[in-house]
């Protein structure tokens, strides 16, 4: 062999043993970096280094600005002769900017009232003045106990922090069973609204039923929650069937109900005479879990989304119907597909579209559920209540909380004003 080519030899197997050498390497490093990967715990993340979101309002947005208090408590002007930094005598006024500073006053007020009692001949008894802004026999006044209210009911602070806040913020020492009775309180003063929101539900033409457990000294209860545009009302009971519902409104011929297609309103619907609209977020929510177990019901909770996106686009009722006709007139292998085609398609046939028609009715229960997830929040943070009147309190206070949330934009004066015409 000559030389030159044994050199060419040996330049051919160095090149090659190069790549294997760098393909080693590169193999080496990708297998470090899958160590380092599964050594991390299932909760670190990457730092996210890019960041492509610009702050501030989007071209051609309007810009908005924190607005200028509408109520000017105190003016104050500030001036300065000479320089802070170097004592210099400083020149004439050279311009004049404001600055709006919002500040709160934290003050407890202590009021002793002398009472005087004067007879009257008429009535045979003695007469008082009332005290304004407290309810009868209240050791506290209106604004500290709706305060209470709105941190436990609204705010959901459990009734041992109240009693912190109070005490380091107001000075005010407080036991924690006097913030129960403060709740206590109100719910007697607010009893007769309680019993307005109740005649108020019964007559809604529309309104929304959902139901979520409870715990009452730690055995299984429920709550129930009936509302609509401007009503809320909420009911503790150791029942979730259709008796409920029932007791609660009575005879609902010529009104609608929105649910969830829980057995206890087909009770209802029967019981009551009431129409009924039942919830496509869970006709699609259900249809999608079914289609995840058998291929034919992919069908099927493909053409309920195409339906009910016909339907709201207010298409014709007889032709959504038909659409659905044409769900029902198939064959399925599978019982549990043949049993929520017949829910659906042939139970519930007339109960899918009302709300096409009637433009009070909502399409799904969603109204309903957001009015629970308050209540299902108070019941994670105190896990439920320790004895039945304490659910009620909460049942009869939540009721007229959310109901002033629906009709006023501030609930606490809402309140306050109920509490001022009730005594």
């Amino acid at each position: 062999m000559g030389l030159k080519k044994e050199i060419k030899l040996l330049r051919e197997e160095l090149r090659a043993t190069k790549e294997a050498l760098n393909l080693a390497l590169k193999r080496i490093e990708e297998l470090e970096e899958l160590v380092k990967e599964k050594s991390k715990p299932s909760f670190v993340r990457e730092d996210i280094r890019n960041y492509h979101y610009k702050s501030g309002q989007k071209e051609g947005h309007e810009g908005v600005s924190r607005e200028t208090p509408k109520e000017i408590n105190e003016v104050k002007k500030l001036d300065v002769k000479e320089c802070p930094d170097c004592g210099t005598k400083l020149s004439k006024i050279q311009r004049k900017r404001r600055r709006y500073v919002t500040d709160i006053e934290i003050k407890t007020k202590n009021t002793e009232y002398i009472i005087y009692g004067r007879y009257c001949k008429n009535c045979n008894k003695i007469v008082e003045a009332k005290v304004a802004n407290a309810l009868p026999n209240a050791r506290f006044g209106l604004k500290l106990m709706l305060l209470v209210l709105a941190l436990k009911l609204d705010s959901r602070v459990p009734s041992n922090k109240i009693v912190s806040i109070l005490d380091t913020i107001f000075q005010i020492k407080i036991s924690d069973g006097e913030i129960y009775g403060i709740l206590k309180q109100l719910k007697t003063a607010l009893g007769d609204y309680y019993e307005e929101l109740e005649k108020k539900i019964k007559e809604a033409l529309v309104k929304n039923i959902d139901e979520t457990s409870w715990r009452i000294n730690g055995k299984n209860y429920w709550l129930w929650n009936f509302i609509n545009k401007e009503v809320a009302l909420y009911v503790v009971s150791k029942h979730r069937s259709g008796k409920v519902p029932i007791k609660i409104l009575g005879n609902q011929k010529g009104k609608t109900i929105v649910s969830d297609r829980f057995h206890a309103y087909n009770e209802l619907v029967k019981k009551s005479r009431c129409q009924q609209q039942i919830c496509w977020s869970h006709i699609l929510r259900d249809s999608k879990d079914i289609a995840e177990h058998y291929d034919e019901a992919k069908y099927i909770h493909k053409r309920l989304k195409y339906i009910y996106a016909k339907a709201k686009e207010n298409q014709d009722t007889e032709n959504l119907l038909h659409l659905i006709d044409l769900i029902s007139s198939r064959n399925y292998k599978s019982s549990e597909v043949r049993k929520f085609v017949k829910s659906i398609c042939r139970k519930h046939r007339d109960d899918l579209f009302r709300f096409v028609d009637n433009k009070e009715i909502d399409s799904t229960n969603n109204r309903a559920e957001r009015g629970l997830r308050h209540a299902v929040v108070i019941r994670k943070i105190s896990n439920g209540s320790r004895s039945k009147n304490g659910a009620e309190v909460t049942a009869n206070l939540l009721s007229v909380l959310q109901t002033a949330k629906l009709q006023s934009n501030n609930p606490i004066n809402f309140i306050e004003d109920l509490l001022q015409k009730a005594k």
